[in-house]
């Protein structure tokens, strides 16, 4: 499994979940960068290279999103459409989305699978669970889970509809 300089975006705007995140991902012992964004319009701007993320030099593409849904300025929901309507891009095509969120809503559930979420999982309430639930995200996504090779984004852009 080779999981080192994989980089993973965060979009949570809670400072204590934040806190929780980070102490996961360093327990975790999953190789991997952890970049944070705290709202839906710093995640679009982040996978773009738009706004304060415009001049970072390079355009990051992470290996893996998680993303919250309820968020300041735009929610979960519409940066999976956001992110639905501009799939051919290669910086986020492959970049999957796991929705990581308190809210055990089905309607939430259904609209996020339906707007391209690749997993929905309901943040466990205590530390020990969360730990565990963050540890086996990053080991699932970024080490078992085989992507699309990037030489194959215009052959499977071009036969999406089959």
């Amino acid at each position: 499994m080779d999981m080192t300089e994989k980089v993973v975006l965060l979009a949570e705007d809670d400072p204590a979940h934040e806190v929780l995140f980070r102490r996961a991902f360093e327990e975790s012992g999953v190789p991997c960068q952890l970049d944070v964004v705290h709202d839906g319009v710093e995640a679009i701007e982040y996978l773009f290279g738009t706004g304060k993320f415009q001049d970072t030099g390079c355009r990051k593409t992470p290996a893996l999103i998680l993303l919250d849904l309820k968020m300041p300025r735009m929610d979960g929901l519409q940066v999976l459409q956001i992110l639905r309507r501009v799939r051919g891009d290669e910086q986020v095509r492959f970049a999957p989305v796991v929705v990581l969120t308190s809210s055990e809503n089905d309607q939430n559930i259904s609209e996020a699978y339906r707007r391209g979420a690749q997993s929905y999982i309901c943040k466990p309430l205590n530390y020990p669970e969360f730990n565990s639930t963050i540890k086996e995200t990053l080991q699932y996504w970024l080490g078992l889970n085989r992507s699309a090779p990037k030489e194959h984004v215009g052959s499977y852009a071009m036969n999406e509809d089959l």
